[in-house]
């Protein structure tokens, strides 16, 4: 192929990328547009700020959080922090809470930086992750959601890792129905 076909090739393959990411956010924004009473709710929980608590550097000494509640984070350097399921990579900034829920259903855990976040059972294992929702709250400061599907009663760890900043807030509320 000459450098001029290799050019043009270039070319149409970032053209047809740059397309399909606008497809991808146009489809996003039309779904958060349809269920507004859903982000309506999300964002009302988000923008009150809760307490803040240090997140813990071992299993045996860590913070219980408040359900539905906006928490600030301050979370430790990642050398320091012994995870019992340590992210795929690192970024400076780590630490673990502990939560429990009202009822079973499915949760949404919403971060404001950028983390590997690992929600493990009281067995230590890693949940798996039931669905990874739209970005609706980007705006609001929103960097990372997750939803999760949860028993009552149970005590529920939360790990943060490769976070770039020292601190992130985080909520845990029930999935709103849509």
């Amino acid at each position: 192929m000459s450098t001029s076909g290799l050019r043009r090739f270039c070319r149409l393959y970032v053209a047809a990328l740059c397309s399909l990411t606008a497809f991808a956010a146009a489809a996003q924004d039309e779904a958060c547009t349809e269920a507004p009473r859903v982000v309506a709710e999300l964002r009302s929980a988000w923008t009150v700020a809760g307490p803040s608590v240090e997140a813990a550097r071992n299993a045996g000494s860590v913070p219980v959080i408040a359900y539905a509640r906006r928490v600030s984070v301050r979370l430790q350097p990642e050398g320091e922090v012994a995870l019992r399921a340590p992210g795929r990579r690192t970024a400076g900034h780590a630490g673990m809470v502990a939560f429990t829920v009202p009822s079973a259903g499915t949760y949404r855990v919403m971060s404001s930086e950028r983390a590997w976040i690992e929600v493990l059972s009281a067995d230590g294992l890693p949940l798996p992750v039931y669905m990874r929702p739209l970005r609706c709250l980007r705006g609001e400061g929103v960097q990372k959601e997750l939803i999760y599907r949860l028993d009552a009663g149970q005590r529920y760890t939360l790990e943060m890792s490769a976070v770039a900043t020292p601190g992130l807030d985080l909520l845990i509320i029930a999935e709103p129905a849509p």
